[in-house]
């Protein structure tokens, strides 16, 4: 039993009708997992160029799909349960 009226649109799922987009960020973010895997094989004690390697890789496959792919700045919303299509220019939490 739905508390919503009759006829009222439901809420679209997060990547509902975006398959190509959802395939294309996967394999990226994908082959950069294998790719910080694979530089894994040159770390030593005495070459540190692969750790610096796997930061970067590390910070741009979370930055990349939270960041500039996602809505970072309205998550506070969303957790509040207000659905918009708005971004806000801030994400500060407001109390």
């Amino acid at each position: 039993m739905s508390h919503e009226p009759t006829g009222a649109k439901q809420p679209s799922h997060a990547g509902e009708g975006h398959l190509v987009e959802n395939v294309v960020v996967f394999v990226l973010i994908f082959g950069a997992f294998l790719l910080g895997i694979y530089l894994l094989n040159w770390l030593t004690l005495d070459t540190v160029w692969p750790m610096a390697a796997i930061v970067v890789i590390a910070f741009l496959a979370f930055f990349i799909p939270q960041g500039i792919l996602g809505r970072s700045d309205t998550g506070y919303n969303l957790a509040e349960g207000n659905r918009t299509d708005e971004k806000e220019t801030s994400a500060s939490v407001s109390s």
